[in-house]
C-alpha cells in the first residue's frame, strides 16, 4: 500500500558514498527514519535534492509499507518539497533548531502526534515572523509546554501538589515526580517561580518579566526526560 505523509527533517547524516540518513517527524507516525540515496553526489539531481532536504521546509514523503513494515523506519520512493521552506534566519533559526533537538531526543517511533505537528508548524511560522528576541523565547515556552502535553507529562499550572490553588502572591518550586510545591519567602529562592507567572502560563498571558522565570522552570521540567547530555542548540544562543 503507497502511504503519503508531511514531514520535517529533525536530523541528517551521510550515509555510505551518496547516502544520507534522515530521522523524519510526521502527524501520524511520529519519529521516524529513513535512507535516501543519491543524494551527495555532483549530479544535477542530486543538488537539487540538496537545495531542499534542509530544516524547516515542507516535505512530502511517500513510501509503500510492506509486510515487514516498522514502526520506526520507511523506505522512500519519493520525498519532495510540499511548500516553501519557512526560511528562519539568524536567531529565529536557533530557535527552529532547538525545537528540532527537543523532537529528537523526545518523540517515540510510530506515535502519532497530530496536533503537535500543528502547533510545530505553527510556531516554525510564528518565528519567521518575529523580530524580538521576547517574542521568539514566548513561542518557545508555549511550544515546551504543547510537547509536554503530548507526551503525556502535561502540566496543572493552576494547583499546588497538594491540591492547593496557586496564589500570585505565593512563589513556588518543581519537583519531579512530586510537582509544584509553595517555598518560605526566606528560603533558597533558585529555581524558584512565583505564582503569579505561574499563573499567567497558564492562561497563555505573555509577560516579558515573566520570561526567563519560565526558561528556568520548563528547564527543569524537561531534564529528567532529556537526561543528562546538555541541549546542543543551548549554546548557540550564547
Amino acid at each position: 500500500m503507497l502511504k503519503h505523509q508531511p514531514a520535517f527533517i529533525l536530523h541528517s547524516r551521510p550515509y555510505r558514498e551518496t547516502s544520507v540518513l534522515l530521522s523524519l517527524f510526521t502527524p501520524e507516525l511520529g519519529k521516524v527514519s529513513a535512507s535516501l540515496r543519491g543524494v551527495r553526489s555532483t549530479s544535477k539531481a542530486a543538488r537539487q535534492k540538496q537545495a531542499w532536504l534542509q530544516p524547516f521546509q515542507p516535505l512530502l514523503l511517500n513510501w509503500r509499507e510492506g509486510t515487514d513494515a516498522q514502526p520506526d523506519w520507511v523506505k522512500p520512493q519519493n520525498l519532495e518539497p510540499n511548500g516553501s521552506n519557512y526560511g528562519l534566519k539568524a536567531d529565529a533559526n536557533i530557535c527552529g533548531l532547538y525545537l528540532n533537538e527537543l523532537l529528537y531526543r523526545l518523540l517515540q517511533p510510530g506515535l502519532g502526534l497530530n496536533e503537535l505537528f500543528t502547533q510545530y508548524q505553527q510556531t516554525l511560522f510564528a518565528l519567521s515572523q518575529s523580530n524580538e528576541r521576547e517574542l521568539m523565547a514566548w513561542h518557545l515556552r508555549q511550544f515546551e509546554l504543547a510537547l509536554l502535553t503530548e507526551l503525556g507529562y502535561g502540566l496543572d499550572l493552576t494547583q499546588d501538589a497538594q491540591g492547593q490553588s496557586i496564589e500570585e502572591a505565593a512563589i513556588y518550586r518543581y519537583q519531579m515526580q512530586t510537582g509544584l510545591y509553595r517555598i518560605a519567602p526566606d528560603a533558597d529562592l533558585s529555581e524558584s517561580i512565583t505564582g503569579a507567572c505561574l499563573l499567567k502560563l497558564a492562561n497563555q498571558q505573555f509577560c516579558v518579566g515573566c520570561l526567563s522565570a519560565w526558561k528556568l522552570f520548563l528547564r527543569r521540567v524537561l531534564q529528567p526526560h532529556l537526561g543528562v547530555k546538555p541541549i546542543a542548540t543551548r549554546a548557540l544562543f550564547n
